[in-house]
């Protein structure tokens, strides 16, 4: 599981959302490639235009500038807009065999694969590679540093060593089942963990039964 942390085209200094940077003009084609035509989309597009900005400093206030990027945020219609913004990014997850749930700017990455394949590490770099490429030109980037990489080993199944170059960074899995303190089965269901507390609960309760007495 990746937890995939996108942030704006920016140096990350400036912690700008990736909701401000949404190109309008990208926007509006990708509304046009998914059907989205005549008083539909003139009424998106007029949500967007009109829009504009000042910058206050000192008691100063600059002249207002259009904003020709960034969908509002805490609107109703942000997160849908951002999700059909980065609708088409869908196509590059799924070329290298990952599934994927995503909302807004909030993506993980899923990937399933038997212990005996030893092409994990790369397969998860290759990937994260063209998705950094495709987020080029959407004026996005993926913030490595936030990015986090979760192995949840099946029953009986050695850990791997899943170590993953990306760019500059190093992604190392920060968090496994076992570090969590639950039992997950292969569906990533919590009825065994379920299961296992029950037992032990009523082991613990049998005990209690057993020197009530002596209390």
């Amino acid at each position: 599981l990746i937890l995939l942390d996108l942030s704006a085209a920016f140096d990350t200094q400036l912690h700008t959302a990736a909701f401000d940077t949404v190109n309008h003009q990208i926007l509006i084609s990708s509304l046009q490639e998914l059907g989205v035509t005549g008083s539909a989309l003139s009424l998106l597009s007029s949500y967007l235009d009109g829009h504009t900005y000042r910058v206050t400093w000192r008691g100063s206030v600059s002249e207002p500038c259009p904003l020709t990027t960034g969908v509002p945020q805490g609107s109703v219609l942000g997160p849908l807009l951002f999700s059909l913004y980065t609708n088409s990014l869908g196509a590059v997850i799924r070329s290298h065999g990952f599934s994927y749930h995503s909302y807004a700017d909030d993506t993980q990455l899923i990937l399933s694969f038997p212990h005996s394949d030893t092409q994990v590490a790369a397969r998860i770099s290759a990937c994260l590679t063209d998705i950094s490429q495709w987020m080029s030109p959407h004026h996005l980037k993926i913030n490595p540093d936030k990015t986090e990489l979760l192995l949840f080993p099946g029953k009986d199944l050695l850990t791997q060593d899943l170590t993953v170059n990306f760019g500059n960074s190093v992604l190392t899995p920060t968090l496994t089942a076992k570090n969590l303190g639950v039992t997950l089965d292969s569906q990533l269901s919590l009825t065994p963990n379920i299961t296992a507390t029950t037992r032990s609960c009523r082991y613990t309760l049998y005990n209690i039964r057993r020197i009530r007495p002596l209390l």
